[in-house]
């Protein structure tokens, strides 16, 4: 395309591509950080893009420098302090900054130019509140009711320091509004139950390796029993520690609702399910926390603990499990399991929710008059009001107990990043450049990855083309291609991105040298919803599979770069 430039940066074996792709324009940095630095007219391409030692860099246009000026250095600074997050395909780009973000819409095409604007959202209530998270969160939409044209059924959720959680429409238009915690809400995750995620429907999960054998490597298979009731939540986690898990069906009906009453301009709010959790720190402040569900096995020795031991969650069926970062103490980090329920708040969408595991117009018409907010009742969007959430502020949660926890002084994890559910799998970054393979079931380090100090984590899958394997989807049969998971880690004090192979981390797949300054943004892989059954009583089938993990780049210049496996 005319004007138009390809920046590409390739390892030396040629097995990991780096490629340029669209970029922030300077007019919607100027829309995003206001009129502070708009006074500078001097613009510079890029200084140094970091010492490709390591790799071959191409340019495919030599338009580059006219067609890619970077922003000033100010707008850097800012850039580099900007939240990020990034729609199921990528094509979507959420931004974040003070009390605003936008959202940004990538050229279909994938042309590297500019992106353009969907919507801005800025609905802070407190003087001072601020944006501190951010979820692009698909809504799954069954085929016959979708809109033309790519994310009409995304959401952006926005945390801020208030505590507060707001959900916008895809044209920035406010759903729904609820402040669970008083602190600040630092992360947002949408967590399938592994059973839906898992390569089979039920029985057991299927890893997909190059190759487990050898110390420090192997990926168990961990059977799956039917009998866990697994679901699909949205996990909220506090500056504190404290985590709200939303059930994952409620939210979905609640926002169909709220997306199908969006024009409306005296539409009520509606109301979903949610629980609460405290975990027993001796911090006042956790670095990251991260729930995976229940045991997916029952412990053999189960019975006898819950007769002898009930207080031992590691000798009885787990009914939450979390992964907790405290940011003082001697703990690098902890597993915090019970085999207690938290209460569920909002009960009055009980029979909504049980309703809900079918996807239908009958069911959301029967739905809607358990959740839909009356209009007596006061509205949550007036902070001084009491809102249906309200009640649950001041209330600690459910307290988890430590199951057990690594004490290594001074290492502190500071990030915890989750494969897909199917994999039950976890990288955690920690202050001495390391990063820990952890897996979930059997609580076990298999893997040390070090000198990777100011490390970012994420996953990324890919298909074979030459092997298929025929798997059960509900009454049909869908043919799908082996897949190979790798652990993408971007090491930002040497400005390299390597990548590693599952079943054969003793040694990287690739490196390649990028330059300093960028982020690493992990990609959604199911939708919201996507977890519930669909079709008729003869033939039902999960509304949707997964798609391959996959992350993406974005610079302190306003870049996105694409990273691509070439094996």
């Amino acid at each position: 395309m005319s004007g138009a430039a390809q920046h590409t940066y390739t390892a030396k074996n040629g097995k990991l591509s780096v490629i340029h792709g669209a970029r922030i324009p300077l007019s919607l940095l100027r829309l995003l950080f206001g009129d502070a630095n708009s006074s500078s007219n001097s613009y510079h391409r890029d200084s140094d893009d970091g010492d490709d030692s390591s790799a071959t860099t191409t340019t495919t246009n030599t338009s580059y420098t006219d067609t890619f000026l970077s922003p000033n250095h100010l707008f850097k600074r800012e850039l580099a302090r900007s939240i990020y997050a990034l729609s199921m395909d990528g094509s979507h780009l959420a931004v974040a900054h003070d009390d605003r973000y936008m959202l940004l819409e990538r050229p279909e095409d994938d042309a590297p130019l500019n992106y353009r604007l969907v919507s801005v959202g800025s609905d802070a209530a407190f003087p001072g509140e601020s944006v501190t998270s951010l979820y692009c969160m698909s809504v799954y939409t069954p085929h016959g009711h979708q809109k033309q044209g790519r994310g009409q059924s995304l959401c952006v959720a926005v945390g801020y320091s208030s505590g507060y959680l707001r959900i916008f429409s895809l044209y920035g238009h406010l759903l729904t509004t609820h402040q669970f915690h008083p602190q600040a809400l630092i992360r947002i995750r949408l967590r399938m139950p592994s059973q839906v995620n898992s390569a089979q429907e039920s029985g057991e999960m299927r890893y997909t390796t190059n190759n487990s054998s050898g110390s420090g490597n192997s990926v168990n298979n961990h059977g799956v029993n039917s009998a866990v009731d697994d679901a699909e939540e949205v996990c909220l986690t506090y500056t504190d520690g404290t985590m709200v898990s939303i059930d994952g069906k409620s939210l979905y009906l609640a926002l169909r609702l709220c997306l199908n009453e969006a024009s409306s301009a005296e539409s009520d709010e509606p109301m979903f399910q949610y629980k609460k959790w405290a975990f027993d720190l001796n911090t006042p402040l956790v670095s990251d926390a991260v729930s995976y569900g229940p045991s997916a096995h029952r412990d053999p020795l189960a019975s006898l603990a819950k007769a002898t031991m009930t207080s031992s969650p590691l000798l009885s069926d787990a009914t939450a499990r979390f992964l907790v970062a405290p940011q003082h103490g001697d703990a690098a980090f902890g597993v915090f399991m019970t085999n207690e329920d938290a209460a569920m708040s909002f009960s009055a969408v009980d029979i909504a929710g049980k309703m809900a595991a079918r996807v239908t117009g009958a069911v959301l018409s029967i739905a809607k008059s358990y959740f839909w907010r009356t209009s007596s009742q006061p509205s949550s969007r007036n902070p001084d009001s009491t809102s249906h959430g309200a009640a649950g502020i001041s209330d600690p949660g459910t307290l988890v107990p430590c199951a057990f926890a690594v004490r290594d002084s001074p290492r502190k994890v500071l990030n915890i990043s989750l494969a897909p559910a199917q994999y039950s799998l976890a990288t955690l970054t920690d202050s001495l450049g390391r990063v820990l393979v952890f897996d979930l079931e059997s609580c076990e380090i298999i893997h040390m990855l070090k000198g990777l100090r100011g490390s970012q984590c994420a996953w990324l899958e890919t298909e074979s083309p030459d092997e298929t394997s025929d798997t059960a989807h509900g009454d049909d049969w869908v043919s799908q291609r082996r897949r190979r998971m790798f652990i993408v880690i971007y090491a930002g004090k040497r400005g390299t991105v390597e990548v590693f192979e599952l079943g054969s981390l003793e040694r990287s797949l690739a490196s390649v040298s990028v330059g300093l300054g960028w982020k690493l943004v992990q990609c959604p892989t199911q939708p919201l919803g996507g977890s519930l059954v669909v079709g008729s009583a003869g033939s039902t089938r999960r509304a949707a599979l997964p798609s391959l993990a996959s992350c993406m780049l974005l610079n302190e210049s306003g870049h996105a770069a694409h990273i691509q496996i070439n094996i």
